[in-house]
């Protein structure tokens, strides 16, 4: 499953990546003229979808049923059951799905798709897309690796909770222009 969960998280990004390149490239043959931006779609669509992220998490971590704490041969509490018995079941195409649409509408027109950008209009935009999809394939794998990790020791429905609070987190600061 976490296969599964790395590729379509890596398909956002390297399709992220390559239409930022494009893009870059796009506004490089733009007459200088028509280079203005009226509003900031961006941080809108940003704000929205974390808000978004936010309640679907909480939402999904409330409908999950409450489980009894198990604790390994030290003492030290474990994850309440395992985690493929605790979770909702997705489909392959629902987890590739899911994993996709997460990362490529929430990094859409963040700083790195703006610095990709800006970068595509280098001369080597080969090279910024290589090196940007090495960048996000390694942060990924950590991820993945790590959330994994993690699974083992808390509870699905606790993860939900914390990553609903955490999308809170940065749509505060993203409203407020802070990012």
């Amino acid at each position: 499953m976490n296969r599964l969960w790395f590729l379509g998280l890596m398909g956002a990004l390297i399709i992220k990546t390559t239409v930022s390149i494009v893009i870059g490239l796009l506004f490089q043959s733009v007459p200088a003229q028509f280079r203005t931006t009226t509003l900031p779609i961006g941080e809108y669509a940003a704000i929205t979808l974390l808000l978004f992220f936010c309640l679907q998490s909480i939402r999904e971590a409330w409908k999950l049923p409450p489980t009894v704490a198990k604790t390994d041969h030290r003492g030290v509490q474990k994850s309440k059951e395992p985690a493929e018995e605790m979770s909702v079941k997705l489909s392959p195409i629902e987890v590739l799905g899911e994993s996709f649409s997460l990362v490529f509408f929430a990094e859409w027109g963040d700083r790195s798709m703006l610095a990709t950008m800006a970068l595509g209009a280098a001369p080597s935009p080969l090279g910024v897309a290589s090196v940007a999809i090495s960048g996000h394939l390694l942060a990924t794998f950590i991820s993945v690796l790590g959330g994994s990790f993690l699974s083992r020791y808390i509870s699905e429905k606790l993860s939900g909770y914390i990553c609903g609070a955490l999308f809170l987190v940065f749509t505060v600061p993203t409203f407020f222009g802070v990012f």
